[in-house]
């Protein structure tokens, strides 16, 4: 009867056992069929993607994505939902963020049956979206009273778009699309949203209730980041969407002014509060300060020269000049003096061009050679902006802005603004 009993109960296990599904190891197979490697597409446009899949068992699922150089989805990524043992199917990659720049993209394709994934990859190229001019925000001179910021639409149309207790810095980021507006007492750092996807976030001030609770704003072209200083001494940086991703403190005693990327550290023009003295400090990307040199001039603006130098858009005894300043190496050379009074305002073309606002008349200045020509005559700018899309230079003429072609100096049209402008902001599609 004991043997009878432990045969029986060896016949279960072994029926188990052979009822027990047999682990798959086996992942999917892929063949991409479309596009072919090396396809073309160009912003705004859709990528088909096809491929044939095939399995021993059941398929389940199929992820349709673009990634670029670092891996990072570009757009929505399409899941489609399989059965059977093969099949094939298409999704749509759609390209519609023009911010996506020029280059080699990857389709990355992920099958997977329940147990197993497996992948391919297909190489595209994608050409760029046109740059293109969205819309020009105008912002008063700065000031510790309400401020209203006005928008001049695609077509032309002026109207106010938003109003702040109170205004000390501004700028744009294209990449993010927000208008950065910085308060002077009250109102908070704020990152305005322009388009549908972009969320609006903020910085408090420090909160003693004085003006200049934040200086120094102003959006990068290097790293594309914004960057303020506040009252209290410290200097950040953000990404557009709001991630901090630097902090610095001032020197003892001195306010920034201005932050300028140079390669590897983050440049910053300092004024002291009790004297008259004034720095270029200059930091690693982590915060530490790096470089300290004494400066004449009274800063207009600031721009990355090379990777070690800066140059300084300056007045000095009612004097415009222009200097470069060599950050690690110290130095600083005068290129190029305008006796005939101050510089107004300035604005970066390309990497060697600039247009100055003197007291009678816009010249470009080339750092290259330090030649200087003038644009426009008798016009005195109390804010410039260079429109690359467009090729327009925008000039602030007291209520007025002027739309110029800089190849010639012609005004080809001029909008009125009602009251003074105190700066010009023109917003790209990225």
């Amino acid at each position: 009867m004991l043997q009878q009993r432990i045969w029986l109960a060896a016949m279960v296990v072994l029926s188990v056992a052979a009822c027990r599904k047999e682990e798959d190891r086996t992942p999917p197979s892929i063949e991409v069929l479309a596009p072919a490697s090396g396809a073309l597409f160009m912003v705004p446009d859709t990528i088909q993607v096809t491929v044939r899949l095939g399995d021993e068992r059941e398929l389940e699922s199929v992820v349709f994505q673009l990634v670029d150089g670092n891996g990072i989805t570009v757009g929505r990524s399409v899941t489609v939902p399989l059965s059977g043992t093969s099949t094939t199917v298409s999704g749509d990659l759609v390209l519609s963020d023009e911010r996506l720049l020029s280059g080699t993209y990857v389709i990355l394709v992920r099958a997977n049956d329940g147990s197993n994934d497996s992948r391919a990859f297909r190489d595209v190229q994608v050409l760029e979206a046109p740059l293109r001019l969205r819309s020009v925000y105008l912002t008063p001179p700065f000031t510790a009273e309400t401020a209203t910021i006005r928008r001049i639409d695609s077509l032309g149309q002026l109207s106010d778009w938003a109003t702040v207790a109170d205004l000390n810095g501004a700028a744009v980021d294209g990449y993010s699309q927000h208008v950065m507006l910085a308060g002077s007492r009250a109102a908070p750092f704020s990152a305005l949203p322009t388009a549908p996807w972009s969320v609006p976030w903020e910085f408090l001030p420090p909160g003693n209730d004085q003006p200049e609770q934040f200086t120094g704003l102003t959006v990068d072209p290097l790293d594309g980041h914004t960057y303020f200083a506040t009252r209290d001494g410290f200097i950040r940086g953000f990404t557009g969407d709001g991630a901090q991703r630097f902090t610095a403190q001032t020197l003892m005693g001195y306010r920034c002014y201005a932050i300028t990327v140079l390669g590897d550290r983050v440049a910053t023009w300092q004024r002291a509060i009790a004297q008259p003295d004034q720095r270029v400090v200059s930091y690693t990307l982590a915060g530490t300060v790096l470089d300290i040199l004494p400066v004449d001039q009274d800063l207009v603006a600031m721009f990355q020269r090379t990777s070690t130098s800066a140059l300084l858009f300056a007045n000095q005894d009612g004097q415009g000049k222009i200097v470069e300043l060599f950050i690690s190496q110290g130095g600083s050379p005068i290129l190029r003096t305008f006796p005939e009074g101050a510089i107004l305002a300035t604005t970066r073309m390309d990497a060697n061009t600039f247009f100055l606002a003197l007291p009678d008349r816009i010249v470009r200045y080339r750092s290259d050679d330090h030649s200087v020509t003038t644009v426009v005559s008798s016009v005195t700018g109390t804010a410039l902006a260079y429109e690359p899309a467009t090729g327009t230079l925008m000039i602030a003429r007291g209520g007025d802005l002027l739309m110029v072609d800089p190849n010639n100096g012609t005004i080809v049209n001029t909008i009125s603004n009602g009251t003074d402008i105190g700066s010009v902001l023109p917003l790209r599609n990225r």
